[in-house]
């Protein structure tokens, strides 16, 4: 039995993860394709083929209901291996493939990079969250300053050490002083340094934080400075009894508007992959909810800018008696 096709390292498990194989044998035999993670021994996912001496099987399905879309959440800085990557081999009759490195979308594997698209010009308020996603080749430092006045001091610091494998640092901002001005974020690979500069803005009670992923893999976020109800509907049912009538609630729905401030052209291209994005989540007092959208819009200009982003969130309620 031999392997004679398989993905590259790196790929997408959102696309096609094609192996195939000849069995060298003479006569067709039913084989088991066995598809397991190489970290934890963990079988993930079996294919049974009956009567082949050669097959291609795509394993992409069984390794997207095996990771988590879900971003993580810290109560401290930190920085952890993506919960969307799969380190994954695949077995057939005893005979192993190479082991591969799957992730959300392709990746250079030996090539640092932040996929994040996050621009120097966002404001970020106390208790913010900052996110980037970033594909570490060795080690990877993150240290956060804060600026008070001109004075500059370290607020917090956090290292990796990993090998070619995106990972998801998560800078929860509670550590700022009141007064913070400004803060900087300074991501290293101890030869590349990036250089995040915020202001410190306030936060409306209707704002809302939105995250998503780019065609990257790379985690985007953007705090909608608007929100407003746009509609609610009910689904009711009206019971008789023998006191009267009951009505019972079976199921509620209201549609949330969410509106964008006006777009810098840096922002433009950022927040444009949020319409195709297929998932959308909210962070909201330190959880993750994932949210299903009515309508996504863009609204341009008379030149064709970009100016503003709207989306249609549902959320839905069940159950209860009225």
């Amino acid at each position: 039995m031999k392997f004679t096709n398989i993905p590259k390292n790196g790929a997408s498990w959102n696309d096609k993860l094609l192996y195939s194989f000849s069995t060298e044998l003479e006569q067709p035999s039913d084989v088991v394709v066995v598809v397991r993670d190489v970290d934890t021994g963990a079988i993930l996912g079996e294919m049974r083929l009956y009567s082949v001496t050669e097959a291609t099987v795509d394993i992409s399905s069984i390794i997207r209901r095996s990771v988590s879309l879900e971003p993580p959440i810290a109560s401290s800085p930190t920085i952890v291996v993506s919960p969307s990557l799969c380190h994954v081999v695949v077995e057939v009759e005893g005979v192993a493939s190479p082991d591969l490195l799957l992730f959300r979308a392709p990746f250079l594997a030996n090539e640092h990079q932040i996929l994040s698209t996050m621009t120097h010009e966002n404001g970020v308020a106390l208790g913010d969250t900052l996110r980037f996603t970033v594909n570490a080749v060795k080690v990877l430092s993150v240290v956060i300053h804060e600026s008070i006045r001109g004075r500059i001091r370290v607020v917090e610091s956090v290292q990796f050490s990993g090998s070619s494998m995106p990972v998801e640092v998560v800078i929860p901002l509670t550590s700022l002083s009141a007064s913070a001005e400004k803060i900087e974020v300074a991501i290293t690979n101890g030869l590349v340094k990036e250089l995040y500069e915020y202001q410190i803005v306030e936060r409306s009670s209707t704002s809302r934080t939105l995250l998503w992923y780019n065609s990257r893999g790379g985690i985007e976020s953007y705090a909608f400075s608007h929100s407003r109800s746009v509609s609610r509907k009910a689904d009711v049912t009206t019971i008789a009894t023998t006191e009267g009538s009951r009505a019972w609630l079976n199921g509620a729905e209201s549609i949330e508007r969410l509106t964008s401030a006006t777009l810098s052209s840096s922002e433009q291209e950022r927040l444009a992959e949020i319409i195709c994005s297929p998932y959308i989540y909210e962070e909201y007092q330190g959880k993750i909810i994932p949210h299903s959208l009515a309508r996504r819009e863009i609204g341009y200009d008379d030149h064709g800018a970009l100016q503003r982003l709207s989306l249609d969130i549902v959320e839905e309620w069940k159950g209860g008696g009225l």
